[in-house]
């Protein structure tokens, strides 16, 4: 039986919920399978597999601006990031050692491989966006970002190559550097499409990521809300047990859905509105359907995503300092929306197979 560590980082709850579909195949396979992480994130897992072991490591905590340069912001928390890195490495291989780990999943998080397990660095982002203003940093940044992929045994990049991918440029390697094995695994979804669409909500608004910008939107949308009378559900993005301000508003509001209650919610809703993470966007292709996306301001990944989106007539996108409620919804209406990705992902498959059997 081999032993499988999976270690998402805690940016949001993206990264986790991506982690849902490689954890599900590892047990289906009688793998033994622990996760690690901190957070919200790692509370995720917890809440969706509780069988399994997990281990608290060191947590990044990232803060976004409420304004002005999200570069500068992260800049300003480097030292902190880089010392979360080494720590976390340290706590992965004692893990490793204590466990006796033969394989490490890290989703995205740069410390969490091991010199005795063979480490897989899951990633969209092979290829980091800058802002323009700031794109002379841009081969800085790659080749750092490279360096760190290195360690690891080999890269599993979560969508499709060529013109069926999702992420476009974002995960270009560039032809300076060949020097990184990697696979393509597919759009991972922890959603498999039940063909049940009962309409319940004329709107969903799924709100993540880390603060102060989960709650500024959220924010703006609910007091754009309470000037309809559209039947609206709001899941606020909260799965601890932090308290949180309660909404003042007609819709209904839950802090956290599990992967079940949320699959049902959006199938069941004319049209969804949520941040434009990768992760989002690969629930979305996997499920279908009408859909605002609002991309976390500053976060070109999002932002990037976001407009690749809409110029494929599949997605509507706004500001979140020029949203405004009933315009998204009648654009997003008149564009195509995502269509159902129904087939199984065999890629996924083959690259749990192919290092299970290694």
């Amino acid at each position: 039986m081999r032993r499988v560590l999976v270690t998402p980082l805690d940016w949001g709850l993206g990264h986790a919920t991506r982690c849902i579909p490689v954890i599900q195949l590892l047990l289906k396979y009688n793998c033994k399978v622990y996760i690690a992480g901190s957070g919200d994130s790692l509370l995720l897992l917890q809440k969706e597999f509780p069988q399994l072991p997990a281990f608290t490591i060191p947590a990044y905590k990232p803060e976004y601006p409420s304004g002005g340069s999200m570069v500068f912001k992260m800049a300003m928390q480097l030292p902190r990031f880089i010392r979360v890195i080494r720590d976390e490495h340290l706590a992965i291989e004692e893990i490793v050692a204590r466990e006796q780990i033969d394989i490490v999943i890290s989703d995205n998080r740069y410390g969490c491989w091991s010199s005795h397990a063979k480490s897989i660095f899951i990633t969209h982002q092979s290829n980091i966006l800058m802002p323009a203003r700031f794109g002379w940093l841009a081969p800085l940044v790659r080749n750092a970002n490279h360096r760190m992929m290195r360690r690891f045994s080999v890269c599993w990049i979560p969508d499709r190559p060529g013109d069926e991918s999702i992420a476009g440029d974002l995960i270009s390697f560039g032809t300076f550097d060949d020097t990184i094995a990697h696979a393509y695994i597919g759009p991972l979804s922890r959603f498999i499409p039940s063909g049940k669409h009962t309409m319940q909500y004329d709107l969903l608004c799924v709100f993540s990521g880390p603060e102060p910008q989960r709650t500024l939107l959220e924010n703006i949308v609910v007091q754009q809300v309470n000037r309809t009378t559209l039947k609206t559900l709001i899941v606020r993005g909260l799965p601890g047990n932090i308290p949180a301000a309660a909404l003042e508003t007609h819709a209904t509001v839950v802090p956290f859905m599990n992967s079940v209650e949320l699959q049902r919610a959006i199938e069941s809703s004319e049209c969804i509105l949520a941040r434009s993470g990768f992760s989002t966007v690969m629930d979305l292709t996997r499920l279908g359907g009408h859909v605002i996306f609002i991309p976390t301001p500053g976060q070109t990944e999002q932002e990037y995503l976001a407009q690749r989106l809409l110029q494929k007539d599949i997605a509507y996108s706004t500001t979140q300092s020029t949203f405004d409620l009933p315009t998204a919804l009648e654009k997003a209406k008149q564009l195509n929306g995502f269509t159902p990705l129904r087939e199984d992902n065999h890629l996924l498959e083959e690259a749990v197979t192919s290092i299970l059997q290694a």
